[in-house]
């Protein structure tokens, strides 16, 4: 029944927002099956594969007895899997600038998966739907994407667009992993969502990150401005409910709509009003750019203040920042990946790998952004790959255990960021962040501090 109920709302929601989006195929989706398969692998290739990748103890499986289909859920995979997701692949500059990037870069990693045979004779066929980062439209992509045999999900971009789609997908128990969103819910409720894992450090972690940072700089008064979604609500709330444990007093709480394109110009002038020591802010796309450059402007009218500016890594790249060009120097931010375009890093090799890999396929000016869809896809191969070496062979049921019972070290990640779950005691794959100081001039951050490590789950 709720199977029927998701095509209802995919055809209520095609007739009745976007008609002619939702029957073009060509325009709306995406689709890669290129690659070779292990007999063009070498031996070293595997072998590299399979030391990054630590199979822990199975202490949790899923219970296949509440699908729709049990039989499905444990039907061997073979051959080829295919591996959905959703995205913006249209819509607002917000989807241009933050979010067509991670597509590419997740893209990207599904061909390299295929042409490296990481699968062995497993080949991917990775397909993208777009829902222009619009909530209701996410049931009709994923509906879409089910009917053409889906295995997985992966990489959906959006809270709110995930949790349109979790019910759904927990009860046909196909596994929804990597959500590219931290809300705290992908970890809080394991036993009722199963088949759901998250693909971000969760925002609320991510939160105490920049208090504790606050903290060690002597800060006592701070601002809010987010974005009024579950996105940036998870952030306050978190601010609100736990500033005070970090010594600090919130003199201004503001909310941008995320359906208004102008500046948050009231906003920032009434932050500036409170003059407090530094600011939190939670914008997202093109909000990040249009924030940092209402603020360098209420600076330069309020002399003597100049507070620090905390922005949350969802604009923490320098091809966004580099559009704010100078109002963007100087602002702290984290990211539990390598900085890609920093020189130092040039010469590391699995950075040098995916630049060089970036550029041989034409989207070398993309590498920062890119490399957030690029991380989920690598993990989420692993995952498949850990799933093919149990004794239950390559199923959806042995996937969503391997993704419940992991560690991985992926190619981008910081040193001693790990992707680790432990059944119900660690649900979230990662909770280190490195907090990061961004140069306008060089377009590159420095880290502030240690790796921040205290609020991994164990």
């Amino acid at each position: 029944m709720r199977r029927k109920s998701l095509r209802l709302l995919a055809a209520f929601t095609c007739t009745a927002l976007l008609v002619a989006a939702c029957s073009d195929d060509e325009e709306k989706s995406e689709d890669t099956t290129a690659g070779t398969t292990a007999d063009t692998t070498t031996e070293d290739t595997t072998e590299d594969t399979t030391e990054t990748t630590t199979a822990v103890d199975t202490a949790w499986m899923v219970n296949t007895d509440d699908c729709i289909d049990p039989d499905s859920a444990n039907a061997v995979i073979e051959g080829e899997i295919k591996i959905g997701s959703v995205m913006p692949l249209t819509g607002d500059t917000s989807a241009d600038e933050a979010f067509a990037p991670v597509k590419d870069g997740w893209l990207a990693y599904m061909d390299y998966a295929n042409e490296q045979g990481i699968l062995g004779d497993i080949t991917i066929s990775a397909s993208l739907e777009d829902d222009q980062y619009a909530a209701e439209q996410t049931p009709g992509a994923v509906s879409k994407l089910i009917d053409n045999g889906v295995h997985l999900l992966s990489g959906i971009i959006g809270s709110p667009n995930n949790l349109a789609v979790r019910d759904t997908l927990n009860e046909e128990c196909i596994p929804q992993l990597g959500n590219l969103t931290g809300l705290p819910a992908w970890g809080d409720d394991v036993e009722d969502y199963p088949w759901t894992t998250g693909g971000l450090v969760p925002y609320d972690v991510e939160t105490r990150v920049y208090m504790e940072s606050l903290q060690s700089q002597g800060v006592t008064k701070i601002a809010l401005i987010y974005v009024n979604t579950e996105f940036g609500k998870s952030h306050a709330d978190t601010a609100k409910a736990e500033a005070a444990e970090f010594g600090l007093e919130i003199v201004a709480d503001e909310t941008i709509d995320p359906t208004d394109p102008n500046p948050p110009a009231g906003q920032v002038t009434t932050i500036a009003a409170a003059a407090p020591e530094a600011i939190i802010a939670v914008p997202l796309g093109a909000g990040c750019i249009s924030f940092l450059n209402v603020l360098a402007e209420k600076k330069a009218q309020t002399p003597g203040w100049e507070p620090l500016t905390y922005v949350t890594n969802t604009c923490a790249s320098s091809l966004i920042l580099g559009i704010a060009g100078a109002n963007a120097d100087g602002l702290y931010t984290s990211n539990a990946l390598i900085d890609v375009t920093d020189p130092k890093n040039a010469e590391d090799p699995d950075v040098k790998a995916y630049v060089d890999y970036m550029n041989s396929i034409g989207k070398g000016d993309l590498v920062t952004t890119a490399s957030a869809g690029w991380t989920v896809a690598e993990v989420v191969v692993a995952i498949i790959k850990q799933a093919m070496e149990s004794p239950e062979g390559l199923t959806r049921a042995s996937i969503i255990n391997a993704a419940r019972n992991f560690e991985y070290e992926s190619s981008l990640a910081r040193p001693g960021v790990k992707s680790k779950t432990s059944g119900l005691d660690d649900a979230f794959p990662a909770e280190s962040l490195q907090v990061l100081q961004y140069d306008a001039d060089t377009k590159t951050f420095t880290e502030i501090g240690e790796l921040i490590t205290k609020f991994e789950s164990s």
